[in-house]
């Protein structure tokens, strides 16, 4: 086969195939001329034969037609036989469907490009089954629709434990336990020795949600551990109120029944904007080790920047009221931060050093 040429010809000499089986949305469209805005034209159009039948990039040509390109680079596909330039078409959309993102990198890379818009491309940017791990992701809700959070009390058999709080969250004690050795508690059974390591739920809320649904469940595996920070439920910002006081209690029961039962568990410390301090530091125990995470925070031009820095102003919130005697901060190191800190790497933090 002859090595590939590229060449430029004028968007009205491409044919397109009318059969073509592979759709392209207004967005789709869109995305792709941002992206040949933004990065350049970088992938020729596949044509074939003297009618330059384009065989694949149908989406390309729609794109630099809506940015007025009158010329566009294509490649020849003629080597091919009209029976597998047909197949062609079908298998270049296809064996691009079957490759998947690991989400937890796809993440970082993203935080890694601060500067690019990178919703323009399709990319959703929010990152926000079972508690450990062991259901599909696929069917499961998105917990910022308030329609997911029904069935607040399922159990209404629930301990009840003392509060001095006007919201009623439940007050937990302190412990001095501290560590740098952190394990998502869905990845329990990835490791032989878990009395070496301190549980967390780091993660998507409704990985872990029945942490609260069905709290007894998993005590077992919690006892094993060295440790467990109460599980993190969110506080977005565009929550309605009550969904955050809501997180806030679910967090403090479940730290607090936990601790009933026997395990060791370090309070984790979540907050919204300055309206949450209201009720985010409720229950959380004076004098104690306390847990936070970064995950998220240091590209998020609302959480972390010189005008407006919500995550500084909580953490600053939480030192004047907790008095924490250690923070063990799971994630990125944020400028100016205080106290005795102990750092600990995110998990994907790790997995991307690993793969280099």
């Amino acid at each position: 086969m002859d090595k590939l040429k590229t060449e430029y010809l004028n968007v009205n000499k491409l044919k397109p195939f009318k059969t073509n089986a592979r759709k392209h949305g207004k967005e789709d469209v869109q995305a792709i001329a941002n992206s040949i805005k933004e990065f350049g034209f970088n992938d020729p159009i596949g044509i074939w034969g003297k009618e330059n039948l384009i065989v694949e990039g149908h989406g390309r040509l729609e794109a630099a037609k809506k940015l007025g390109m009158k010329e566009v680079p294509v490649i020849r596909l003629d080597h091919l036989t009209d029976e597998q330039r047909k197949a062609y078409t079908l298998a270049h959309n296809r064996t691009a469907e079957l490759s998947s993102w690991d989400d937890g990198l796809l993440k970082l890379s993203l935080e890694d490009i601060p500067n690019i818009d990178m919703t323009n491309f399709g990319f959703d940017m929010n990152f926000d089954f079972d508690l450990d791990g062991d259901k599909d992701d696929e069917d499961e809700p998105d917990l910022r629709d308030p329609s997911c959070q029904h069935n607040v009390f399922e159990n209404q058999d629930r301990m009840q434990f003392p509060t001095e709080s006007f919201y009623g969250m439940p007050i937990m004690k302190p412990t001095q336990t501290v560590g740098d050795k952190m394990l998502r508690f869905m990845d329990w059974k990835e490791v032989d020795n878990p009395g070496d390591y301190i549980a967390h739920f780091y993660y998507d809320d409704y990985k872990f949600i029945s942490a609260w649904r069905e709290p007894d469940k998993y005590l077992e595996r919690l006892k094993q551990f060295k440790a467990v920070v109460s599980p993190d439920f969110s506080l977005y910002t565009d929550f309605p109120r009550a969904l955050q006081i809501l997180s806030c209690y679910r967090r403090q029961w479940c730290g607090a029944f936990w601790q009933a039962m026997g395990i060791d568990v370090i309070p984790d410390v979540v907050w919204g904007d300055k309206d949450s301090f209201d009720y985010c530091f409720d229950g959380i125990p004076v004098g104690g080790t306390v847990a936070v995470s970064t995950v998220g925070v240091k590209n998020d031009k609302e959480w972390n920047n010189k005008e407006g820095d919500l995550f500084k102003a909580g953490y600053d919130e939480m030192m004047k009221r907790l008095k924490p005697t250690t923070v063990i901060l799971y994630g990125a190191m944020i400028e100016g931060l205080e106290g005795n800190i102990i750092r600990v790497p995110s998990y994907y933090e790790e997995k991307f050093a690993r793969k280099g």
